[in-house]
């Protein structure tokens, strides 16, 4: 089996049309298994669509890995209003995320990360 030498892209004996660069990362994304990773980390982007202005006023996604959400809230009153929320926020976040994104919602209560609070 010969192995084909890469030639040089800016080379102008060049016959092969260059990749795009989209195409190049979701074959990086695919061989690293970071795929799911990087749709987890939409949640950040979406939190409000997710849980509403008001609930995210007072809450933050810190971080959704294995299909587990970690929601940190403001205080523990916030924090048990969002406990009787989590199937509805589960529900809502796959709407949003794709089907099977979220399979459990886990709540925290503390200030928001960074150490800030207020608000």
């Amino acid at each position: 089996m010969t192995r084909r030498r890469r030639m040089n892209p800016d080379d102008p004996r060049r016959q092969d049309p260059p990749e795009p660069v989209s195409e190049l990362l979701a074959t990086l994304r695919a061989q690293r298994g970071w795929q799911r990773r990087l749709e987890g980390a939409r949640v950040h982007e979406h939190w409000a669509e997710i849980v509403g202005p008001q609930l995210a006023e007072h809450t933050e996604a810190v971080r959704l890995h294995g299909g587990v959400l970690v929601v940190r809230a403001r205080t523990p009153a916030w924090a048990t209003q969002v406990r009787y929320l989590a199937g509805a926020v589960q529900e809502r976040a796959n709407a949003v995320l794709g089907p099977g994104q979220v399979t459990q919602v886990v709540v925290v209560a503390g200030p928001a990360s960074g150490g800030r609070e207020g608000g």
